[in-house]
């Protein structure tokens, strides 16, 4: 049973921890299944992380549904805490003059993130992209890849590989972590890395860019500008999203 009564909530904190502990998918689907007053009961005893992943995984209608009750300094504090490429579709989806005061709300570096990424086309690379990826320089050893990961403030459970950067940010290679797992820790990355690098241009089209990965069976796969500098990774669940959505 949800408690809508605010003054009772209280009671409920060992059920609602329960839910936090689900698989956002999970914790979704039952917010969808919910009527409103309980789906906000529920929605708003989350912490911002829980919050965060479940509401990447709502539909984007009900996505404004449930933030119309919270305020903007707690809307900003949530989207910080989401996969910046998904916190831009949120956004996008807002009305300008809310999402501009959100935006206001959030820290100096997540703001930039995701405002850089609302200038981009949704139907393209860019527009379904993470900028949240594991990278080092050319040079890089095994040793390093471990505190790497340990800095990284992403999603690590998204992280299948590691791209190896120059000093101009292009792509020059990327090592899958499976690879890593046997290497001597002296092990130069470039040694390790695939000789073939495939990427994308930010400007691809979403139809174009799910060919790719079916005709590569790709898990991950690196997005580049004008001038080759890597930016982004779009991921496999994104392309399955938007798959799903054409049917």
């Amino acid at each position: 049973m949800i408690e809508v009564d605010p003054a009772r909530r209280v009671k409920l904190r060992i059920e609602y921890e329960r839910l936090a502990e689900m698989h956002p998918s999970d914790l979704a689907e039952i917010l969808e299944d919910l009527a409103p007053a309980e789906r906000d009961a529920v929605f708003t005893s989350l912490d911002e992380e829980v919050a965060a992943e479940a509401l990447e995984e709502v539909d984007p209608k009900l996505q404004k549904s449930l933030l119309e009750k919270l305020d903007e300094e707690r809307i900003a504090d949530i989207v910080e805490e989401m996969d910046p490429g998904a916190a831009a579709d949120l956004l996008a989806e807002l009305p300008e003059e809310q999402s501009d005061a959100i935006l206001e709300e959030m820290e100096p570096e997540e703001r930039q993130e995701v405002s850089e990424l609302l200038e981009f086309d949704e139907d393209s690379a860019a527009g379904c992209m993470t900028t949240d990826f594991v990278y080092l320089g050319t040079d890089a050893r095994v040793s390093q890849v471990g505190p790497a990961l340990r800095s990284f403030d992403g999603d690590i459970e998204g992280v299948t590989e590691i791209y190896l950067l120059d000093e101009k940010r292009i792509l020059r290679g990327s090592v899958s972590l499976a690879r890593l797992v046997m290497a001597q820790p002296d092990t130069r990355l470039m040694v390790l890395a695939e000789p073939r690098v495939l990427s994308c241009p930010a400007d691809l089209h979403q139809n174009d860019l799910a060919e790719l990965f079916d005709k590569y069976n790709l898990h991950a796969l690196p997005v580049v500008d004008a001038q080759e500098r890597m930016v982004g990774v779009v991921q496999a669940d994104h392309v399955i999203s938007f798959l799903r959505e054409k049917l």
